[in-house]
């Protein structure tokens, strides 16, 4: 009896101290507003971090710095942003850019080329900056999305990038005519999502999903899509609310970068120390 005593005491005394050790990482994590994004560009080399809403600063443009973890400044641009000079965005600090390289019509349903990808690719790859594109879906349909993927891989050909292929679906408003693509339900757009990433990584490229917080929360199935990273953009705020992991966060779409005239949305990459140095 003393013995089983003996041992009842050890597993409550086990369990008691389990039992704060929980609750203080609990109360860490809470006190420091931790968010879970993907460790980028190494694909061998992926796994979640937490880290600190404390160590965002800024100087110029948003940044990340911890004893582990720093971050890379970039821009995503396309024809909205007319003629840039690359050398420029070279030199205030720019380490990356997603060229928009094409998109389709929200009320025609045509494909269209940006009409400054050709420059803009040529202008960053002269910079050595990394590339990575993006398309405007508005495909309501598998066939629509193949033809996508088609446009995308033919307008790549003999061309070089360093990030990934971006599927942006969003929901359009214009003054005249009607959006093709808003009244899909959260099951078509994960499916029109998850097939456009699928064609891309089986023709051996990296795909990833822009997605913004109300549409991450309302328009996709982001566990269904948790095979491919995530773009996140959230605007206004001192550090993303998404709770999904996520690689690459658009702070800000009014940003100001010399050598591009008017407004730019700016981007933050997470990438391990380690991984800059390789």
């Amino acid at each position: 009896m003393k013995v089983l005593k003996k041992y009842l005491y050890l597993i409550l005394t086990g369990c008691a101290i389990l039992a704060i050790i929980i609750v203080i990482m609990l109360k860490n994590g809470i006190d420091n507003n931790s968010i879970t994004p993907y460790v980028p560009m190494n694909e061998e080399t992926v796994e979640f971090l937490n880290y600190d809403k404390n160590c965002f600063w800024t100087n110029h443009y948003l940044k990340y710095e911890d004893t582990e973890y720093s971050s890379l400044v970039g821009i995503d641009v396309s024809e909205f942003q007319d003629t840039i000079d690359w050398k420029k965005v070279k030199d205030d600090g720019v380490d990356f850019a997603f060229l928009r390289i094409g998109r389709r019509g929200a009320t025609t349903g045509l494909l269209y080329d940006d009409t400054e990808f050709e420059n803009n690719y040529k202008g960053a790859k002269e910079n050595n900056i990394p590339i990575g594109v993006y398309f405007f879906s508005q495909a309501i349909n598998d066939s629509e999305i193949d033809e996508e993927v088609d446009f995308v891989l033919n307008a790549l050909k003999g061309k070089e990038i360093n990030l990934p292929i971006v599927f942006d679906l969003e929901e359009v408003y214009v003054s005249e005519g009607t959006p093709r693509a808003n009244d899909m339900s959260k099951e078509e757009k994960t499916a029109r999502a998850l097939r456009f990433c699928t064609k891309i990584e089986e023709n051996g490229y990296k795909a990833m999903i822009y997605t913004g917080l109300y549409w991450a929360e309302n328009s996709y199935d982001m566990e269904a899509l948790s095979d491919f990273p995530v773009w996140f953009a959230h605007y206004g705020v001192d550090y993303p609310g998404l709770e999904v992991p996520f690689e690459i966060w658009q702070y800000s779409n009014t940003g100001k970068v010399d050598g591009i005239d008017g407004d730019v949305d700016l981007n933050i990459m997470f990438i391990r120390k380690s991984d800059q140095s390789e």
